[in-house]
């Protein structure tokens, strides 16, 4: 028997884990970069660049190497716990496997992160080989994994919760539209232009987390009055 919509609604995430959680999801992403920049004496080498050049970045960097992996996992803890929170009304409307494929999401980006730390400490003594595995395996978990698994979880999410009108026509398209173009972003690995789909698809979709989590909480709170 499905669950009646206003009990459908109280399982919605309250204002901490709606709403706090996905504005420290983004917001600790967005500051990677002024932050990180602080303390790092060039700018980090892309995959595909001299083994040599990476070795060097890391083993003079280690600083910034750590504080760029404390604010992604603080950012992708905080989207943990958005998802948890999230996970009973998911399974209320019929989709308990998504919050699977959202901490699949973070798991890829505290792989990222931990991969990032352990080059920054053995940059120095390692072989080129290793160096240039270990920086493209961070790079790729830490990019087209994480942004095509957040995409299908927004997706995922925007389409369940839109059909049990827990969330509005607007914020179920605008779920689609960012979630789709984090999806898409997997042609990133064959087309080289597709990568603007990383970025673009990794803040809509953050961005999609805060509305969602808003209209949420809005809901819960007009079921409790």
């Amino acid at each position: 028997m499905a669950t009646p919509g206003p009990a459908r609604t109280r399982t919605a995430p309250g204002l901490g884990a709606g709403v706090l959680a996905p504005i420290g999801f983004l917001g600790a992403y967005l500051a990677v970069s002024p932050v990180s920049g602080a303390f790092v004496d060039r700018p980090l080498p892309m995959p595909g660049s001299p083994a040599a050049e990476v070795a060097a970045f890391y083993a003079a960097n280690p600083v910034g190497v750590g504080v760029t992996a404390g604010l992604q996992t603080l950012s992708v803890a905080c989207f943990a716990v958005f998802v948890a929170a999230l996970a009973p009304a998911l399974r209320a409307v019929g989709a308990g496997w998504l919050p699977k494929v959202g901490y699949l999401s973070v798991a890829a980006m505290v792989v990222s992160s931990g991969l990032s730390v352990a080059l920054a400490v053995i940059a120095a003594s390692a072989g080129g080989a290793t160096v240039e595995v270990l920086r493209r395996l961070s790079f790729y978990a830490g990019g087209v994994v994480t942004v095509v698994t957040l995409g299908a979880f927004v997706v995922g999410s925007a389409l369940v919760l839109g059909r049990a009108g827990l969330v509005g026509k607007a914020t179920r398209w605008f779920g689609y539209v960012g979630g789709g173009i984090a999806v898409l972003s997997v042609l990133s690995l064959a087309i080289y232009y597709a990568s603007a789909a990383l970025p673009v698809g990794r803040v809509l979709s953050m961005a999609w987390t805060i509305v969602a989590g808003v209209a949420l909480h809005r809901r819960r709170e007009a079921a409790d009055r």
